[in-house]
């Protein structure tokens, strides 16, 4: 990757000096995972930030025997920057959905940068604060109805995620019970959803190349008004 790849791929370094990016591709790492592998155990948080290229993952909850997916990321978002400016989280870890390619840094080198370039540590509090706010959005879903709730999760991820296609918006075909946990719906809410959408044409799923396709996004929002 060269400087302009990852200032355009990812938005963290949107406003990054030149400077900063040259530095930061010649100390970070390579790493890359196939499906349904470890990515982060609950014992890596504080240590780096990650960076994802390409692929999706999961970020898991595990307590008292229980597993709950609280969060669906990929290409161009970024992990544990948080947890190295604070106490580590515990019971958290992120697994990859499909092939993942991520960069990590160090943390006590991704300090330094922030140190060096006031425009990153800018732009890392304005991406941070939008992270908060979208998890009140989410809390202010949770009296909504499983429809309402689907609908919503779906469109955030084909807006931040979604290629377009002759289909329509092209996302990863998310196992059932990690798009249900993330949406805050039931395993069989969850199905009768999306049998729904796809009666009405809205939704196409294509099991073989492990595919969901957007195929009417104006109608997935018009439900949404109506709900």
């Amino acid at each position: 990757m060269d400087i302009q790849e990852i200032s355009e791929l990812f938005p963290l370094f949107y406003t990054a000096n030149p400077e900063t990016l040259e530095w930061l591709l010649s100390i970070v790492d390579e790493e890359t995972y196939a499906p349904d592998e470890t990515v982060i155990t609950e014992d890596d948080w504080g240590k780096a930030v990650y960076l994802i290229v390409s692929g999706w993952v999961k970020v898991r909850s595990h307590y008292h025997y229980q597993e709950s997916t609280l969060e669906i990321l990929s290409q161009g978002d970024f992990l544990g920057e948080m947890e190295i400016l604070d106490e580590s989280i515990k019971s958290i870890e992120v697994i990859s959905l499909s092939d993942v390619r991520l960069l990590s840094i160090s943390a006590q080198r991704f300090l330094q940068m922030l140190f060096k370039d006031p425009q990153l540590h800018h732009r890392m509090l304005q991406l941070t604060v939008r992270r908060v706010c979208q998890l009140y959005r989410r809390l202010q879903l949770h009296q909504q109805s499983p429809k309402m709730k689907l609908i919503k999760t779906l469109i955030k991820l084909g807006d931040n995620y979604g290629k377009s296609t002759e289909k329509g918006i092209e996302i990863l075909q998310i196992p059932d019970q990690d798009l249900a946990d993330f949406a805050d719906v039931s395993l069989e809410d969850f199905q009768q959803c999306i049998n729904q959408f796809q009666n009405q044409n809205c939704l196409e799923v294509d099991s073989a190349n492990k595919c969901l396709y957007l195929t009417n996004i104006k109608q997935l929002n018009h439900l949404a008004k109506q709900l």
